[in-house]
């Protein structure tokens, strides 16, 4: 089989769709949670999001479908989404669960699968094989519906009874940077604060990138010409 750039893609997409779909099993089967409970999970419902989407584009590129500019955008939306889970974790949750007195062990395989690997995996990705500078400037003030809505996910979750356990400690909310109970709804705004800073950043970002390796390719072309 001759490496095209699609049939790489065709192997990077497969290659993520394994190892996303692995480490998603891996955490419904270490966290030995009620379905409801694990699911319930930022990280969770990102590394399936993105799971469904690569999905998506691997049944496109495999049919040689035709994929909209919509379909593209919506990508580089769900690529935000995922990343953010590799930085939360990374910055905030990991140093967090190591300060606790618990039985956990840090950066088992099943972690390092949806923290790391599908993040970093998804971001390769769109980098690499999508088409580029068709995010508009307002799509990152829209891609903050997903962290939003998965704010209000979670205050519906604790309002109807919902709880998270973390060793032997049990709290309505999946995070401690969202658990009102503790330090209050004026305590955690700071921290939704951030989140929301750190999204619309990350995705002019994106959108910086995507202006940046046009600019590139452009120029690697011309200088062949």
């Amino acid at each position: 089989m001759k490496l095209t750039k699609r049939n790489l893609s065709l192997i990077y997409k497969a290659t993520l769709i394994i190892l996303c779909s692995l480490g998603i099993v891996m955490n419904f089967m270490y966290l030995k949670q009620p379905f409801y409970m694990t699911i319930s999970y930022y990280t969770i419902q990102s590394n399936i999001a993105c799971l469904i989407v690569i999905i998506l584009f691997f049944v496109k590129e495999l049919r040689n479908s035709p994929l909209t500019e919509g379909q593209i955008r919506l990508k580089a939306g769900f690529t935000v989404m995922i990343f953010l889970t590799f930085l939360v974790y990374h910055f905030l949750l990991s140093p967090f669960l190591e300060s606790l007195d618990i039985d956990y062990q840090f950066l088992q395989f099943s972690d390092v699968l949806v923290h790391y690997v599908s993040p970093l995996m998804v971001l390769g990705d769109y980098l690499l094989f999508s088409e580029h500078r068709l995010i508009r400037k307002k799509d990152p003030f829209v891609w903050l519906l997903i962290p939003l809505t998965y704010w209000i996910y979670t205050l519906i979750y604790a309002a109807l009874g919902g709880i998270f356990r973390l060793g032997e400690s049990v709290s309505s909310y999946p995070y401690y940077f969202l658990d009102i109970d503790t330090y209050g709804f004026l305590g955690i705004l700071p921290w939704i604060g951030l989140i929301m800073g750190v999204y619309i950043g990350l995705g002019y970002g994106l959108y910086g990138l995507d202006f940046l390796l046009v600019k590139i390719r452009h120029k690697e072309k011309y200088e062949r010409e």
